[in-house]
């Protein structure tokens, strides 16, 4: 009979503390919800705001000789080129 009670005192304890994690949990989780959503770092220049860079990635096979040049002065050629560093 006292085993049977110690058992049952440890599941109440054991079941309150897991319902108390859960709850917990869920807290945070409801709370990170209305938290705004950062940017990713790579997005952002060194005053934390968002870049005005074009964000386009080519993958280029060297078929033409030329073709990274033009790439380039395509780039080059770009509206916000006052704000680009030299290279």
């Amino acid at each position: 009979m006292l085993f049977h009670l110690l058992y049952l005192i440890c599941f109440l304890l054991l079941s309150a503390l897991a319902f108390y994690t859960m709850a917990v949990g869920w807290r945070q989780r409801q709370s990170r919800k209305t938290n705004r959503i950062k940017p990713h770092p790579e997005l952002l220049d060194r005053q934390g705001r968002l870049i005005k860079d074009p964000l386009l990635v080519v993958r280029v096979t060297p078929r033409d000789a030329d073709f990274r040049s033009r790439l380039e002065a395509l780039y080059n050629q770009s509206p916000d080129e006052e704000q680009r560093p030299e290279r």
